[in-house]
């Protein structure tokens, strides 16, 4: 009798677990991209990197066009001049590579074309993540 009570409770615990993981990962992702961190990232990249990006397709400033930018590697985005180091770095742009990237370019990137020194606060580079990881 006992060992049934028993299996039914690791039973349910085990189920319990699952379920409380699968809320917490999307309690996480939830608040990673969170509307409000988007948001704020479009307002970041504004004053930070609009000036040399966009993030229309197509559109080439004097930096490449970050339209659909997460997910695509390094240096490979068709009719832009971008530096050798950029193309053999052969990263895959996620939200994290991209706050790593803007933190320190030349850093991440020794020998990179762009001449941004980098953005200090760790949530506007989050939120800028965010944002370009919504863009394409």
């Amino acid at each position: 009798m006992f060992s049934n009570i028993n299996a039914r409770i690791r039973t349910f615990s085990l189920v319990g677990l699952g379920a409380a993981a699968l809320l917490n990962g999307t309690l996480v992702l939830a608040a990673d991209c969170a509307p409000a961190q988007v948001e704020k990232g479009s307002q970041v990249f504004a004053g930070e990197c609009g000036v040399c990006h966009s993030v229309n397709a197509g559109e080439t400033l004097m930096g490449p066009s970050l339209h659909g930018v997460v997910g695509r590697p390094s240096g490979s985005l068709a009719g832009f001049s971008f530096s050798q180091a950029m193309k053999t770095k052969a990263v895959n742009w996620q939200a994290e590579t991209i706050e790593q990237f803007i933190s320190q370019p030349q850093a991440f990137v020794p020998g990179t074309y762009m001449p941004y020194m980098g953005l200090a606060s760790a949530p506007d580079r989050q939120a800028v993540g965010c944002y370009l990881s919504k863009q394409g």
